[in-house]
């Protein structure tokens, strides 16, 4: 069996790897959202007159709040993963010595990760990376004495929803903006 000190090194550089990586995606996301957001709201502000201009103030900028807070939150909460890597490894250690199942999702979850050869450069987005911790995600929910593992764990997996509202919001309001433009043209 595979020595369990060495598993949780490795999971845990998996989860503070792919903290990292959506960190920087995520704060990307938000600067496009506030750009895209922002343009589209001071559009809507210019095109609308009455008490349509008045709704989409109040509409608008809650939508820019929600679409540009999403990738923000979430990048802080990835901030949070990145500096508990110590922490994070005792509780791995941990749940996997009091629990034989969850050693073998961990494996799993390691297996999954490197059956790339190591010369191949990694491409994949972090999106899709962070589906193989829902299991292990799972397994850790159960354990009542875990503080740091639940919460990296469940930010990682909350991470592409988060994400999809932020894209969701540049979609909006890049049809709302050329709405806008188009009524503050006509």
């Amino acid at each position: 069996m595979v020595e369990v000190d060495e598993l949780a090194r490795r999971t845990t550089m998996l989860v503070t790897t792919l903290a990292r990586k959506g960190m920087v995606l995520a704060t990307g996301t938000a600067l496009l959202v506030f750009v895209v957001g922002g343009l589209s709201y001071l559009t809507g502000l210019a095109g609308l007159d009455g008490s349509a201009r008045s709704a989409w103030a109040l509409v608008g900028a809650a939508m820019l709040i929600v679409a540009v807070g999403a990738p923000l939150l979430a990048s802080w909460r990835l901030s949070g993963v990145s500096r508990h890597t110590t922490e994070l490894i005792g509780e791995l250690r941990t749940l996997m010595t009091r629990d034989g199942n969850a050693e073998r999702v961990v494996i799993e979850t390691i297996a999954v990760e490197e059956r790339e050869p190591a010369d191949v450069v990694e491409l994949r987005p972090v999106v899709y990376d962070s589906r193989q911790f829902n299991r292990l995600r799972q397994v850790t929910v159960r354990a009542t004495d875990l503080r740091r593992l639940p919460a990296a764990l469940r930010t990682v997996t909350t991470f592409p929803a988060l994400l999809g509202i932020a894209l969701l919001g540049v979609v909006v309001f890049g049809i709302l903006g050329f709405l806008f433009l188009v009524a503050w043209i006509v």
